[in-house]
C-alpha cells in the first residue's frame, strides 16, 4: 500500500477454488506485497509481468517470456497403417496463433466443452424429478406405516439416535440405484478376455441385494480394462509366472522396506524405468494407493497443487491428504492453467502472502470417463515457463497410446525429461496389479523412505510383478517377437474402427481418436438400465455410468476396446449397439439418412442417373469379391464389410462414392469399358459393366487405382435383341 510506503503487486482475481491445504521441491519467489492498506482498502493495482518473477535457486535468472518450442519425442507418433492415418488423432481443442507485444506466441485455445442438448437436458431433469417425487412419496408412506404398525415396519434408527444415513446420496442409493443395481458390479466366472461368462443374479424382495443363481451368460466383453489382451492366459508367460510363485510364494505379506522386496520387484522397477525413459522407478502394490500415498509424500502445507478438474478420485484423495493448497483448472486447457499459475505466483500463500514452497501440476494421460487424451505438450510448456513441476498419471495411457506403447508422452511428442513425475498402473495394459512412480533417482529414493505405500502397505505379489515384467518385455520387443507391437497396432485399429462406427450410426460419442475408451451419452436415467439390459440380452457386456460417478444429467455407456477383440467381434457388436440404440433412442445425432447425407437423392431425376442398385462382381485395389448395393443407401461386400453409398454427377462424370464403415471413403468414376456412353433400349433399371478409375479419399494424396463392376451372372441381363449387355454411363 502507498500509505505503508511499500511497493505492491496487483493481486489478480482468483478463481474461487476451494483451498484444502499445501508442502515442499523448488520454491517460487516473488516481490512481497500486503493484503490490505492501513485504511482497510485494497492495495493499489499494479500490472504484473510474469517474467519478473525470480527463481529462488538462481536470483539472476528470469523466466523466459516466450514458449520454448516443444521437441519431438523419440517415439513421436509414426505413420502406422491404422484408420484414420492422421495422428495424434482428432481433438476438440482448436490451435490458434496469437500475437503479444513481445512477438509471436503459439497458444492452444480452450478445449471445447461438451454441452448437453436442451431437449436431452429437459427430459433428463424431468425423469429425475419424477423418480425423486415418487421416492419421497414412498419414504412418506413407509414413515406413516412405521407409526401405525411399528412391529411390521420397524424404524430405521433406534430411539434417541439420529439416522446414520440421511442425505441425498443415500436417498439416491435406496430409491434409484437399488432398482437398477443388476446393471452394475456383475460378477464373472472367467478371465476378463474378449469373451466373458457373466453370472446370472436375481434381486431380493426389497431390491437391496442380489444373489447369484445357476447359469452364466457368455457375452462379448466391452467393459474391462484389458487394452493389450494380457488378461487372458498366455502359455509362454504362464510358466514363468508360475515359477515365480513357486520360488517367492503367493505373497510377501510385508512392506517394501521390510521383507517385501525380491529380485522380481527390482527387475520390474528397472524394466519400467527404462521403458518410460526415467532414471529409477518405485513399484507399489495398489494403483489407487500410488496416487493417494505419493502426493502427500512429496508436497505438504505451503505447497500448491493445480489439478485438472476431471482428475481421478485417487488424485483428489492424495491432494486432500497432503495438506497443500488445491486449485483446479479447466479440463485440458493450457490457457486456464497459465492464468491460475500467474495469479498463484503473484498472490502467494493465503493470508501470509509468502511464496509457495513448490507448485505441482497434476494431469492424466487419458481420462477414462471422457475418453479424451491429455493436451500434454502445451501444458508442459506452460509449466516450464513458470517453473512448476509436472505430475502425469498414465494409468490408462501407458501401453495403450504411442507408436511403441510408451504412453501419452510418446503420443504427444513430449520428452521424458520434461515431465518430472510419471505415474502408471499395471492393471489396464499389462494384465496385472499395482502401480509405479518413475522419476529422478533422488525422488525415488525419498519415496522409498517416506511414502506410506512403500513403508506400510504390503508389496506387490511376486507372481503379479513377474506378469507385468513379461508384458513389458513383450511390448518392448525384448522377447524377440513382434507380438507387443502387433497388439498396440491392433488396439488402435479396433478403437478407431469402433469409434467411427458409433459416430456414423448417429450416437453422441465423446473423446479422441486412438483412445481405447469410447463413451456414448445416454443422459436420461431410464436409459441407463434399458441400454445395459438390452445389450446383455444380445450377448454384449457393457458398462453404464451415472451419478455420482458423472454429473447428474451426463449418464453414459463406456465401451472399452482391447487388442484381443477381432474385427468380426466388433462388427457384430456395432450391429447390436445400433439395434439397441434404436430401441433406447440414443441416436441424438442421427441425421435421418444412412450415415452420410447423399448429395443426390436417389428418388430425384432417376431417369438421368446410372442405377447401381443390385448384385455385382467387383474387382479393384487388389481384391476381388461380391458387392451388394441396396436402394436404402447401404452396401455390403462379401466379406462382411459394409457402408453407405451415393451417386453424384460432376460435369460429364458420374461418381459412385462408397463410405465404408471401417475404412476410408472411395470414389469410383463410372464409365463404360470403351469410355463412351451407350444408349440403352432397356427400361429402367439399366444394367451394364462399369470400368473406370477409383481413388481412396482418406490418403494424402488420394490413392488411385482402377476398378470393374460386373453384374452377377444371370442376374441382370438386358436383351437388346441380340442378347448382349448394354454398356453406358448416362443419357445426355
Amino acid at each position: 500500500s502507498p500509505r505503508q510506503g511499500r511497493d505492491t503487486l496487483l493481486l489478480l482475481t482468483s478463481l474461487g477454488t476451494s483451498g484444502r491445504g499445501g508442502s515442499a521441491m523448488a520454491p517460487h519467489q516473488r516481490t512481497r506485497c500486503s493484503a490490505e492498506g492501513a485504511n482497510g482498502r485494497a492495495p493499489k493495482k499494479v500490472e504484473v509481468d510474469p517474467t519478473s518473477i525470480v527463481h529462488k535457486d538462481s536470483a539472476n535468472l528470469k523466466l523466459p517470456s516466450t514458449t520454448t518450442p516443444g521437441k519431438a519425442g523419440r517415439g513421436a507418433p509414426s505413420s502406422l497403417p491404422v484408420y484414420p492415418t492422421k495422428s495424434p488423432g482428432r481433438r476438440r481443442g482448436i490451435h490458434s496463433k496469437s500475437m503479444d507485444g513481445k512477438g509471436k506466441k503459439e497458444r492452444v485455445s480452450q478445449v471445447e466443452e461438451h454441452t448437453v442438448p436442451w431437449i436431452a437436458a429437459l427430459t433428463t431433469y424431468f425423469g429425475y424429478a419424477v423418480l425423486i417425487l415418487f421416492g419421497y412419496v414412498r419414504d412418506s408412506l413407509e414413515f406413516m406405516m412405521s407409526c401405525l404398525y411399528p412391529s411390521r415396519f420397524p424404524a430405521k434408527a433406534p430411539d434417541g439416535y439420529a439416522p446414520l444415513f440421511h442425505d441425498f446420496q443415500y436417498f439416491y442409493t435406496r430409491r434409484m440405484y437399488w432398482r437398477i443395481q443388476d446393471c452394475f458390479n456383475r460378477p464373472i466366472s472367467s478371465a476378463p478376455g474378449a469373451w466373458i461368462d457373466v453370472m446370472n443374479r436375481e434381486k431380493s424382495a426389497d431390491h437391496s441385494s442380489m444373489s447369484v443363481t445357476e447359469g452364466v451368460t457368455t457375452a462379448l466383453n466391452l467393459s474391462s480394462y484389458n487394452y493389450l489382451g494380457f488378461a487372458e492366459c498366455d502359455l509362454e508367460m504362464r510358466d514363468e509366472v508360475v515359477h515365480a510363485v513357486r520360488t517367492y510364494g503367493v505373497a510377501n505379506c510385508s512392506s517394501r522396506t521390510e521383507l517385501g522386496t525380491t529380485e522380481v520387484h527390482r527387475e520390474l522397477e528397472e524394466c519400467i524405468a527404462g521403458f518410460v525413459g526415467k532414471e529409477a522407478a518405485l513399484v507399489i502394490g495398489m494403483g489407487f494407493a500410488t496416487n493417494s500415498t505419493v502426493l502427500p509424500a512429496i508436497i505438504g502445507p505451503g505447497g500448491l497443487i493445480i489439478s485438472d478438474e476431471l482428475n481421478h478420485s485417487s488424485i483428489v484423495n492424495g491432494a486432500r491428504g497432503s495438506g497443500a493448497k488445491i486449485k483446479v483448472f479447466k479440463h485440458n486447457s493450457a490457457e486456464s492453467l497459465e492464468k491460475i499459475l500467474r495469479e498463484s505466483i503473484s498472490e502467494g500463500q493465503p493470508r501470509t502472502r509468502r511464496p509457495w514452497t513448490k507448485i505441482i501440476v497434476v494431469v492424466e494421460g487419458l481420462y477414462s470417463m471422457e475418453g479424451e487424451i491429455c493436451n500434454l505438450k502445451p501444458i508442459v510448456e506452460v509449466c516450464k515457463r513458470y517453473r512448476a513441476y509436472v505430475y502425469v498419471d498414465e494409468a490408462h495411457s501407458i501401453g495403450a497410446l504411442g507408436a511403441t506403447g510408451r504412453g501419452v508422452l510418446e503420443h504427444c511428442g513430449v520428452e521424458p525429461e520434461d515431465v518430472d513425475i510419471m505415474m502408471g498402473t499395471f492393471t489396464k495394459s499389462f494384465g496385472s496389479v499395482g502401480g509405479y512412480i518413475a522419476g529422478s533417482r533422488e525422488l525415488v529414493e525419498l519415496l522409498r523412505r517416506v511414502c506410506p505405500g512403500s513403508t506400510h502397505a504390503c508389496s506387490m505379489a511376486p507372481g503379479c510383478a513377474k506378469q507385468a515384467t513379461l508384458a513389458l518385455r513383450m511390448i518392448m520387443g525384448a522377447d524377440g517377437t513382434s507380438k507387443g507391437r502387433d497388439k498396440i497396432e491392433q488396439l488402435r485399429r479396433n478403437a478407431n474402427m469402433f469409434r467411427v462406427g458409433l459416430e456414423r450410426m448417429g450416437c453422441e460419442v465423446l473423446g479422441d481418436m486412438d483412445s481405447p475408451v469410447v463413451p456414448v451419452m445416454l443422459y436420461n436415467p431410464s436409459k441407463i438400465p434399458a441400454f445395459s439390459r438390452e445389450c446383455l440380452e444380445r450377448k454384449l457386456a457393457v458398462v453404464v455410468v451415472g451419478f455420482p460417478a458423472t454429473p447428474l444429467i451426463k449418464s453414459r455407456v463406456r465401451f472399452c476396446l482391447s487388442a484381443a477383440h477381432s474385427e468380426e467381434d466388433l462388427i457384430a457388436a456395432l450391429k447390436v449397439v445400433s439395434e439397441v440404440s434404436e430401441r433406447v433412442m440414443i441416436k441424438y445425432k442421427w441425421s435421418g439418412k444412412p450415415n452420410v447425407v447423399p448429395q443426390c437423392d436417389l428418388n430425384q431425376n432417376r431417369e438421368h442417373l446410372v442405377n447401381v442398385v443390385g448384385e455385382w462382381d467387383a474387382q479393384h485395389f487388389g481384391w476381388r469379391d461380391s458387392l451388394s448395393i441396396s436402394s436404402s443407401g447401404r452396401f455390403a461386400r462379401g466379406n462382411g464389410d459394409e457402408g453407405s453409398w451415393h451417386v453424384r454427377v460432376e460435369g460429364a462424370k458420374t461418381i459412385l462414392r462408397l463410405e465404408w464403415d471401417r475404412w476410408d471413403s472411395e470414389e469410383l468414376v463410372l464409365q463404360a469399358p470403351d469410355g463412351d456412353a451407350v444408349a440403352s433400349p432397356c427400361p429402367s433399371p439399366r444394367r451394364h459393366v462399369f470400368k473406370g478409375k477409383a481413388r481412396i479419399m482418406g490418403e494424402t494424396p488420394p490413392l488411385k487405382g482402377t476398378f470393374t463392376l460386373r453384374p452377377k451372372e444371370g442376374r441382370y441381363v438386358c436383351d437388346g435383341g441380340d442378347g448382349q449387355h448394354f454398356k453406358f454411363v448416362r443419357h445426355s
